[in-house]
Order: structure tokens, then sequence, then C-alpha cells
């Protein structure tokens, strides 16, 4: 019987402490990152996404992430340009995994973005995103190139989310700037 009385407390402390975290993330204006009242999801963010012109990028990598930025920032297209986006990819290849005869059986694909956000020509923000994800190397040509290949497409994705999510913050911020420099 002691047993049972012990974990009931147990669970009624747990629950308390998850009452107590959620009272207090809600009363310091926490805002979740994703979801629907996510800081990428607020309208004025949204809005603001949408203004922002993405220079076209060198390469085929450059031309996966355009069109990856092009979906995650104006999934309705661009409404007029306010900003202009200037995106610099870089790439690299990291082999590890050494087998006894000298070959790599995995390797990292580096992806390295830095990125400036103008407005009338003049930078604003910029910042700079890396993205590694590994592969396999096996003895089938074609099944290391079709790896290699995922693997840029999941690097690829992962730089577009962080330069989404990162201009979607310094839009909030912004907006926060200007609601509080209003009278």
């Amino acid at each position: 019987m002691k047993h049972v009385v012990q974990k009931s407390s147990i669970a009624r402390r747990r629950l308390l402490g998850v009452a107590v975290a959620s009272v207090a993330l809600s009363a310091c204006g926490f805002t979740p990152l994703y979801g629907d009242r996510s800081t990428a999801a607020s309208p004025d963010v949204v809005d603001a996404l949408a203004t922002v012109a993405i220079r076209p990028l060198p390469n085929r990598e450059g031309l996966k992430l355009h069109r990856a930025l092009r979906e995650g920032l104006q999934p309705r297209g661009v409404t007029r340009a306010v900003y202009d986006l200037e995106v610099v990819l870089a790439t690299r290849v990291e082999e590890l995994g050494i087998r006894p005869d000298a070959t790599s059986s995995r390797a990292n694909l580096i992806l390295l973005a830095t990125f400036k956000l103008n407005e009338s020509g003049a930078p604003i923000y910029g910042d700079r995103v890396q993205s590694i994800v590994s592969y396999n190397i096996l003895d089938d040509q074609f099944a290391t190139v079709a790896a290699q290949a995922d693997a840029e497409n999941r690097g690829i994705r992962q730089i577009s989310e962080e330069i989404k999510t990162r201009l979607a913050v310094y839009f909030h911020e912004h907006a926060k700037v200007a609601s509080a420099a209003k009278p």
C-alpha cells in the first residue's frame, strides 16, 4: 500500500511541476516557433516573408536551394519585392570511415550558406547557416550517387528551413521594435 501512495504523490508533483512551467512560460511572452501560433505563422511575418525577392544562385545545388527558399518564403508567390535575399552556397565532401583497403565507407556532405537580406540595396541582416548530412559510400556506384543526391536534398532542405526561421525571427523582432516605437 505504501508503494501505491508514493507513486500517486510523485505523479501529483510532476503534474504540479508541468502546470507551474506552463503558467511561467505563458506569462513570459513565450510563443512557439512552429505551429499555427508560431512566429513564422504570424500574419505580419508571413506578409514580410512574401516581400523577399531571392536572387538566383549558380549551380544545380543553388537552383535547388532557390526553389526550396521560394516555396518556404512565398508559398503564394511574391507580392511586391521590398527586400532582396542574396545567398552564397558552398559545399564540400568530407570522407570518413576508412576501410582496410584504404577506401572510404562513409562521407559527410557539408553545406554552408551565407546570406544577406538587403533593403533598397543596403544590407540590413545577414548570417551564416550550416548543414552536415551523412551518407554511405557503397560498392555499387549508382547506389552511392543516389545516397549522395539524397543527402544533398536533405541538406538543402535544412539550410532553407534555417534561413526561413532566421528571417522569420528577424521580421518578428523588427515588427516588435516598430510597434514599440509607435506612440
